[in-house]
């Protein structure tokens, strides 16, 4: 087993352990959380690089479904384009796995003396951790370059501080955790059943697109780079709208386009089923035209030319992407093996980005 692969199978133990932490009382202390900001409700800002930005689309989805304000923003964007836009009324939400990254430092030296910040970071000795006047831990253990239990955990500690912004009580978050934490038991548990048509499928592809909408799009963006850093290959991600927006031209028999297309419950009752339809839809178009399609969906779909089809647990709360994610690392794992890689050993970045 390499040891990229241990690390794949750690993620159901630690996503329990850290949902047995933030589902107890008092883990997001509702005082502290307040006073990080002189309004309430607040304009919530995620803000982190990589794998920590990409974490926040579901808490996100969440907040807007309850009318909050919310915004996810590339750390090194806003430092260095649209710092003014942090005011009184903003909670700043830094996610780093390090602690440590230069944007997100670099971020914080900007700020105000006075100004307040959540930080969500693994390690809790790091220069984030010690400055954030609220620190919520990872708890994801010894992580190696590539990101695995860090992206899963920080999509469960934000989904849990989107529920305490929110006022609600955490035990659906808890509830949906225990049922997907299964799901990634049972996924990994048949991976020698259920991953090797998917590798002989996805094949070699010239191009590769991943796409889907809404808090989805976490696993697209997570999904693209984890192909990107595992197996080398060049992956577009991209919202399904935006692909029938002009790129949609490029389908042709030797790419392969991932569509992730999922029941969206944060949607009102009625509409659950409306932007999976879409996705479906965008779906037979491409296969219809001679493109592959790798489609992880939850609905009932018949099997089809030029499509794979991977059933996926339905999930609450828009958190698909701790599943999907799984069936992504295991793909790009495999696929990095028959390209002669060693999975999850970068060649040219480092552990911790230090140079913008």
């Amino acid at each position: 087993m390499t040891s990229l692969m241990e690390e794949i199978v750690q993620q159901p133990g630690v996503l329990g352990g850290l949902r047995k932490y933030y589902a107890s009382p008092g883990a997001i202390p509702a005082k502290a959380l307040r006073k990080q900001v002189k309004r309430w409700p607040p304009v919530v800002i995620f803000t982190g690089m990589g794998s920590s930005l990409f974490a926040a689309y579901p808490a996100q989805a969440y907040l807007t479904s309850q009318g909050i304000r919310a915004l996810t923003w590339e750390t090194a964007e806003l430092l260095h384009h649209h710092l003014r836009v942090i005011g009184p009324d903003t909670l700043l939400v830094l996610v780093s796995q390090s602690g440590e990254t230069i944007e997100a430092t670099e971020l914080v030296n900007a700020l105000p003396r006075n100004r307040c910040f959540v930080a969500v970071v693994n390690v809790e000795e790091s220069t984030l951790a010690r400055r954030a006047g609220l620190l919520l831990p990872m708890m994801a253990g010894k992580q190696s370059a590539v990101t695995t239990k860090t992206y899963m955990c920080s999509v469960a500690v934000l989904m849990y501080l989107a529920f305490a912004i929110a006022q609600q009580d955490s035990h659906p978050v808890t509830q949906a955790l225990r049922q997907l934490i299964e799901a990634q038991e049972n996924l990994l548990d048949r991976q020698e059943e259920l991953i090797p048509p998917t590798v002989e499928f996805f094949d070699h592809p010239t191009y590769t697109v991943m796409m889907s909408r809404g808090a989805d799009l976490s696993s697209v963006y997570q999904g693209a780079l984890t192909l990107k850093e595992l197996a080398r290959m060049g992956v577009e991600a991209t919202s399904a709208a935006q692909f029938r927006h002009g790129p949609i031209e490029i389908v042709n028999v030797a790419h392969r386009y991932v569509i992730i297309a999922r029941k969206d419950h944060l949607r009102p009752r009625g509409y659950a089923n409306m932007t999976a339809k879409f996705l479906l839809g965008l779906a037979e178009e491409i296969r219809g035209h001679g493109g592959r399609v790798l489609l992880f969906t939850d609905l009932d779909v018949d099997e089809a030319t030029n499509m794979r089809i991977v059933r996926v647990e339905t999930a609450r709360l828009g958190l698909g992407t701790l599943v999907d994610s799984i069936h992504i690392q295991l793909l790009a794992h495999d696929l990095a093996l028959r390209a002669g890689f060693e999975p999850g050993k970068f060649w040219i970045a480092e552990e911790v980005t230090r140079v913008e």
